[in-house]
């Protein structure tokens, strides 16, 4: 009953004993409390750190994949230029030709043209001559 009415005055004081007869300054439930709030608290700031360590990785590995998107992105864009310039240039190519073959065309023309003349000034010259024989 002594320990009851000395637990009770130290109480008064803001005094506890714990289990073990000591006198403490904060009850045991408190400082059970605090120290469970503190390893809480601990642990907390341990997965807080692992998580931006975690964030900074993923947002490293984002980066590095970012720049080969960007990478990948201009060699398409590059050959993507490449080939319609190639296309252009066929295209320039064909029509250059197909002009060419309308050149032919009409200077074969020209040539059967003046080769029908010819045929027909031999002819009246060979009439003539045939004239000038008889």
């Amino acid at each position: 009953m002594e320990e009851i009415d000395s637990k009770a005055i130290l109480e008064n004081y803001g005094l506890f004993m714990d289990d073990i007869s000591q006198i403490r300054v904060v009850d045991s439930k408190s400082a059970d409390s605090a120290q469970n709030t503190k390893h809480c608290t601990d642990k907390f700031v341990d997965d807080t750190k692992d998580l931006q360590r975690i964030l900074k990785a993923f947002s490293q590995e984002s980066s590095k994949l970012s720049e080969q998107v960007k990478q990948r992105k201009l060699i398409a864009i590059a050959a993507r230029a490449k080939l319609q310039a190639v296309t252009r240039e066929s295209e320039l190519e064909k029509i250059a030709l197909l002009e060419k073959i309308e050149e032919q065309k009409l200077h074969a023309e020209r040539l059967r043209s003046e080769h029908d003349a010819l045929k027909k000034i031999e002819q009246n010259q060979n009439i003539i001559l045939q004239q000038f024989n008889n």
